[in-house]
């Protein structure tokens, strides 16, 4: 009886101590982008391939963002999309707002060792590549170990 005893006691206060630890219930806050502008700086002219890419892109996918952003495709061509990657890279803040579409190529630039390039590409976080998802639904994958291992 004993026993019984304290064990229900540690079972009881085990049970009181995690009510302190238990996730509170909390008003839901507004998504991030509710109510903001995402920019796609895209590297080259109105009217070429990726501008047309980043025009649709911003068309469409405002929509499966959490808070439905507004998002607006700028151009700013130049350089092969160096003057692009160094405007996102060094004036631009890091906040999830603003993009940068450059042309494919555009690691060449910072591998040669060009001295108009002023931003690192590793540190970019890259999102994806339009022509690789098109591949991929040409090809019917929706996985991309399975587009690497076809």
């Amino acid at each position: 009886m004993k026993k019984r005893c304290i064990g229900l006691t540690v079972i009881i206060s085990i049970y009181v101590t995690s009510l302190g630890f238990a996730p509170q219930a909390c008003a839901q806050t507004e998504p991030f982008y509710k109510g903001k502008t995402i920019r796609i700086m895209v590297g080259s002219t109105a009217g070429g391939f990726y501008d047309r890419w980043a025009r649709l892109f911003a068309k469409h996918m405002g929509k499966y963002i959490p808070g439905n952003p507004e998002i607006i495709a700028q151009n700013m061509p130049g350089a092969g999309s160096v003057i692009a990657a160094n405007h996102v890279f060094n004036v631009a803040k890091p906040d999830g707002l603003t993009l940068v579409m450059p042309l494919n190529s555009i690691y060449v630039d910072q591998l040669v060792g060009r001295k108009e390039v002023q931003f690192n590409l590793r540190k970019f976080h890259w999102i994806g590549s339009p022509a690789i998802e098109q591949l991929k639904r040409q090809r019917g994958v929706f996985d991309d170990f399975a587009l690497v291992s076809q």
